[in-house]
């Protein structure tokens, strides 16, 4: 029994209280649930600016060694080169950042334009040691995801999404 001029003490929490909660937790796994389940593109887009970056990484070291490299490409993959003491291209050592890259399953390089590359033998994009470039396409896909790398004669080297046909 409960004397006059003693308060209850609270048993429980409030029906606020538990709705506050709940929306707490919901929040945070509609947030970690996002993070888990990457778009469609983020394994194109991922490989497209790894591309950029080493692609940029290459032409640096040509510009401080003072020396001609290229990027060889092939349908799932790409090696970066070196000219060596006989004026001929040799794959770079495998244990630097340069070395011979695969892409990922499902990703393949579906299109490699280079202005002034014949097109009869493996497209190579040759990085030359003053920093300039030849304008050049490269286009990455997976099934109708497309994304392009594109270098500019001024040397500026990006990544882009392209669109979806029949979305253009």
């Amino acid at each position: 029994m409960q004397r006059l001029g003693q308060a209850r003490t609270p048993r429980g929490f409030t029906l606020i209280e538990l709705v506050v909660v709940l929306l707490i937790v919901t929040i945070v796994l509609g947030v970690v649930g996002v993070n888990l389940n990457p778009d469609r593109e983020s394994a194109v887009r991922e490989e497209a600016k790894r591309l950029v970056l080493l692609i940029q990484t290459a032409q640096q070291d040509a510009i401080l060694q003072g020396r001609i490299l290229a990027v060889a490409f092939e349908s799932q993959g790409y090696q970066f080169l070196a000219i060596n003491d006989k004026r001929e291209l040799k794959p770079l050592p495998t244990d630097g950042v340069l070395h011979p890259r695969s892409l990922p399953a499902g990703i393949a390089i579906s299109g490699v334009d280079i202005d002034g590359a014949p097109e009869t033998e493996t497209p190579r994009l040759v990085l030359l040691p003053t920093g300039e470039l030849p304008a050049f396409t490269i286009t990455l896909s997976q099934g109708d995801i497309r994304w392009q790398v594109q270098g500019k004669f001024t040397g500026e080297i990006s990544a882009l999404a392209m669109a979806a046909p029949g979305n253009a």
